[in-house]
């Protein structure tokens, strides 16, 4: 099964992807973040399947940590989920180990067919 975190500094943003994410098929523990320490923490003592990460936490730009974070998990996939879409944004989320990056305004749609898509492949794995 698919073990997430997401981690976002809205409280709001959180609840309502937590809300859909566990509406798909194959999703199993789903646990929220909403600073990069907060998150750091996370995936040192559990690490996720997949990482929802946006880009502005709390204490900081997460683009930062992402190396670190695929470090720690390196079996993790990284999926960036945020407001400040920009080219330069997506090159250097890309170039520091995010495994996809999405507008939440334009392509929140696409990130959650690649929640769906793993999740399916998770279950398919262990048939």
């Amino acid at each position: 099964m698919l073990n997430l975190l997401v981690a976002d500094d809205s409280e709001l943003i959180r609840t309502r992807l937590v809300g859909v994410l566990h509406g798909i098929a194959g999703v199993d523990e789903i646990d929220t973040a909403d600073t990069m320490t907060q998150t750091l923490r996370c995936v040192e003592q559990k690490p996720p399947t997949l990482l929802i990460l946006d880009l502005h936490l709390a204490d900081g730009n997460a683009l930062r940590i992402i190396p670190t974070l695929k470090q720690l998990a390196p079996g993790m996939e990284v999926l960036v989920l945020t407001s400040d879409d920009s080219p330069f944004n997506r090159a250097r989320c890309l170039q520091a180990g995010a495994d996809w990056f999405f507008d939440k305004a334009t392509e929140f749609e696409n990130a959650l067919l690649v929640v769906q898509l793993n999740a399916a492949c998770e279950i398919a794995s262990r048939h």
